[in-house]
């Protein structure tokens, strides 16, 4: 009897064993399946195999086991790679307890698993969260490497950060302070010593403190560009550099770092790129409005041209529709044998494409009548304003902008040989045909009507300019809203003709004047020359 009792526990014992065994096999197996799926980026499939892993593991090998902690810490980077970032966080927390359970309390694997869950913290704009276990991840730090570690240091530049996104800016100038001296030792000569520079800027900024932020925002390009890191990860900085020597009133430097930006764009992302294309086009815009310097905008609309040229050939609608653009400058600034090759290149491209009749090719009609204007070639200008009206008409019907463009241009024309009477029947037409299909609300009827304005104003019909003028801005602000400068504009002209008026409307002349200065200011032209010629009208009108 005792011979079967003690074959009978050892069978036990011997079975036990084996299940053991077999259950620690199957928890290696589901790990190193789960590892192979995470290096092969398919974490769906990793992320089960861990957790199954997981089930196994805690009953088997136990959750202290430097295995099956492993197993925990790549579960939560799976979750990580997904951007489950809560999920992330729930097992980088489950390690943390398990680090602290298994006597690793203090290692630097503690430490990069605080910092983990600070930084997922931060990126889910969990703050409070971040900021405790940042403040972890620090003791940790120091305790396993000292203070003037570079792990303490980067740690330390992340809690930083964590003030910044958060636009606390005196805390976070406080802490990019302490940080300097640190960085300087630890982190000099890499891309985060050059980030912490231009984060540094952004607390500048933050703070108000414009130069202090340019300074800084020049140093970090300085310092991205000795380390020859790749312009898309610093392009931005540049252009940050432009605002701010802008917003300093450094007119020149800030044009000078414009361009600047543009060629390191073209570096970082290369001029096929739309999104080239789309910056130079709005700086182009920005240079002339804003910082009132056509030259400049005419030489990036240059360089759109280029792009333009490069991504989609010289016979394209694309290269086309700048040539017009660079035609039309060319008039403003009186060249007019070069806007003429331009606004010819333009037509002969769109009649090529078999386009010449489309909205963008009766532009180019117009602007080539208007070249022709300029040369005095008012039958031949007459003609092509005529052929514009004309193809808008048969091929887009009276209902589109280019119909009404067209009368608009052609009534100008008339207007500047003081043809009156021909200048007042096309803008009738227009007004009549606008209203008509778009009603008195729609921008383009507010275009008839600042014809109209421009017509009365040439005959010296002053309350009746004043009257459709006024018309104008309301449309225009519905449109396009209050603080634009196409409503500005308006406000502006509605001063100077108050001013023409004489005495007696010498207080209107001076309150559109007040009202277009506010505006102006609130779309960021307080010291443009416009708004300079504005405070002279208006002392001109107080001295009388």
């Amino acid at each position: 009897m005792t011979k079967i009792i003690k074959y009978l526990f050892s069978s036990v014992v011997f079975f036990i064993f084996l299940s053991s065994n077999s259950f620690a096999q199957n928890f290696n197996t589901y790990f190193a399946e789960g590892k192979a799926a995470f290096d092969q980026k398919n974490y769906n499939k990793a992320i089960q195999k861990f957790q199954t892993a997981r089930s196994v593991g805690v009953e088997t090998i136990g959750d202290t086991h430097p295995d099956y902690m492993l197993n925990i810490e790549f579960l939560a980077k799976s979750y990580e790679a997904q951007k489950d970032l809560g999920n992330a966080n729930i097992y980088y927390t489950s390690l943390e307890k398990l680090l602290v359970k298994s006597g690793n309390a203090v290692s630097k694997r503690m430490g990069d698993t605080q910092q983990a869950i600070a930084d997922n913290s931060l990126y889910m704009k969990n703050f409070p969260q971040a900021d405790v276990y940042y403040q972890k991840a620090l003791i940790t730090r120091e305790k396993t490497s000292g203070k003037a570690s570079k792990g303490y240091a980067i740690t330390y530049h992340k809690y930083a950060r964590l003030y910044l996104r958060g636009r606390k800016y005196k805390e976070a100038d406080a802490m990019y302070r302490n940080l300097e001296d640190l960085a300087g030792k630890t982190l000099k000569g890499t891309d985060e010593y050059a980030q912490i520079l231009s984060e540094q800027a952004e607390v500048f900024m933050g703070l108000k403190r414009i130069d202090e932020a340019s300074i800084q925002l020049s140093m970090s390009i300085a310092a991205y560009e000795k380390l020859k890191a790749p312009k898309s990860t610093y392009v931005q900085l540049y252009l940050q550099e432009a605002s701010l020597l802008e917003k300093t009133g450094q007119q020149s430097a800030a044009i000078q770092s414009y361009y600047k930006y543009i060629d390191n764009l073209a570096k970082a992302i290369t001029i096929k790129n739309p999104k080239y294309i789309t910056e130079v086009e709005r700086l182009a815009i920005h240079l002339d409005e804003k910082l009132n310097s056509p030259k400049d905008a005419y030489n990036f609309i240059k360089k759109k041209l280029a792009a333009n040229i490069a991504t989609h050939t010289e016979n394209s609608t694309h290269v086309a529709a700048t040539y017009v653009e660079l035609a039309e400058i060319e008039i403003t600034q009186n060249n007019i044998p070069l806007a003429e090759q331009y606004s010819k290149k333009a037509l002969a491209t769109y009649q090529k494409l078999g386009k010449e009749k489309s909205p963008e090719g009766i532009v180019a009609t117009i602007t080539l009548a208007r070249v022709n204007s300029k040369q005095k070639k008012e039958a031949e200008a007459e003609k092509l304003y005529q052929k514009a009206i004309t193809d808008a008409e048969q091929h887009l019907s009276d209902k589109h902008t280019s119909y009404g463009q067209a009368l608009d241009s052609l009534a100008f024309f008339y207007i500047e040989r003081k043809r009156f009477e021909d200048a007042e029947a096309e803008i009738l037409k227009g007004l009549e045909t606008r209203e008509k299909n778009m009603g008195k609300q729609h921008i383009d009827y507010g275009n008839s009507l600042y014809s109209l304005s421009r017509l009365y104003s040439s005959q010296d019909s002053l309350v009746k300019a004043e009257k459709a003028l006024k018309s104008v801005a309301k449309v225009r602000e519905g449109y396009y809203g209050a603080l634009t400068l196409e409503h500005v504009t308006c406000i502006k002209e509605l001063g100077d003709l108050y001013a023409k008026m004489g005495e007696e409307q010498k207080a209107n002349a001076l309150k559109s004047y007040r009202r277009a200065i506010s505006l102006y200011e609130g779309i960021g032209m307080k010291d443009s020359p416009v708004v300079k010629d504005i405070y002279m009208k208006i002392d001109e009108i107080n001295a009388q």
